[in-house]
């Protein structure tokens, strides 16, 4: 069986080396799973998203059309129901796919197993469901207003050249930060303040290592999902170029709705690439702290003299 090291000190290389060997070792076992546990969501997802949006987007270059088609009784109805049910689908697929990378490397941590069946995640995802609702609703209303703040600093700064690099280096540390307060909150069994301030002092730990790397497979992930969702803009640059400049006179077949909601897709399954690269931060800075492979080795080593 081929062991993966999960507490192991690691630095920018590392970082992204290990997120690649992960895959090489449990991609197919994960995915698998990901697909069973969170499959179904998606195409639901995806699908309420193409009807939700498809009208709006069919006319995005007629206003006047977009607002008499809200201005219907019935689709006002239609549309509510469509946005409700949206948000619903979204909170639960957001949990589950954020929940299976925490869940499964935590397996892994227990078992040293490489393959692990989709009800046993489920049920550990399911387990912390509730603590990761309440994380969500509790960030809402505290966290998400200092990103405001600093997103409004940050860009005020920009005219003065040195917003620039706050917002390089701000928004993906706030990523991190984010990420390792769920983790901890999730793992630890943590308060939220007392998540926060250990998710601080993680991303601290080893800042440009950890930033650097967030970056690097942050743009990745952009990059392979920007090459499909910017075939439609493409499209409606080169129609309204043809037509003259004429905005008003572009519609976006269907065809190309589908092709976001296949980019949608797309982002939400690399985005896996991400979480797993965060946990194993999460891991490296414990085993910073801690020293778990130490006492690992000193328990095998005793383990053998018996």
């Amino acid at each position: 069986m081929t062991e993966f090291q999960l507490y192991k000190k690691r630095n920018f290389s590392d970082f992204i080396n290990d997120s690649i060997q992960f895959f090489k070792i449990y991609g197919k076992d994960y995915f698998r799973n990901f697909a069973t546990i969170s499959g179904i969501l998606l195409l639901l997802m995806s699908g309420l998203y193409y009807f939700t949006f498809k009208d709006i987007f069919a006319n995005v270059g007629n206003p006047s059309a977009i607002n008499n088609w809200f201005l219907t009784d019935g689709n006002i109805m239609l549309f509510t129901i469509l946005i409700i049910t949206t948000i619903i689908v979204l909170i639960a697929l957001s949990i589950l796919s954020v929940g299976q990378p925490i869940v499964y490397m935590k397996l892994i941590e227990k078992t040293g197993r490489t393959e692990f069946t989709s009800s046993e995640l489920v049920s550990k995802i399911l387990d912390q469901a509730g603590r990761m609702l309440l994380f969500g609703f509790i960030t809402l209303f505290l966290f998400t207003p200092l990103i405001v703040i600093f997103m409004v600093i940050a860009l005020a700064l920009s005219f003065l050249i040195i917003g620039i690099p706050v917002l390089i280096l701000g928004i993906p540390a706030i990523m991190v930060w984010h990420m390792q307060s769920l983790i901890v909150y999730l793992n630890e069994d943590a308060g939220y303040f007392e998540a926060l301030g250990k998710g601080w002092k993680i991303l601290f730990s080893n800042f440009w290592h950890i930033v650097g790397s967030t970056i690097v497979i942050y743009i990745f992930v952009n990059i392979i999902q920007s090459a499909i969702s910017m075939i439609p803009y493409f499209s409606m640059m080169s129609s309204i170029i043809t037509s003259g400049g004429q905005v008003d006179t572009f519609q976006m077949p269907p065809y190309m709705i589908l092709i976001y909601v296949l980019s949608m897709i797309l982002g939400t399954i690399l985005f896996n690439v991400f979480y797993i690269q965060q946990n194993l931060v999460y891991y490296s800075a414990q085993e910073s702290t801690e020293h778990m492979q130490a006492f690992s080795e000193i328990d095998n080593i005793g383990k053998n003299e018996a």
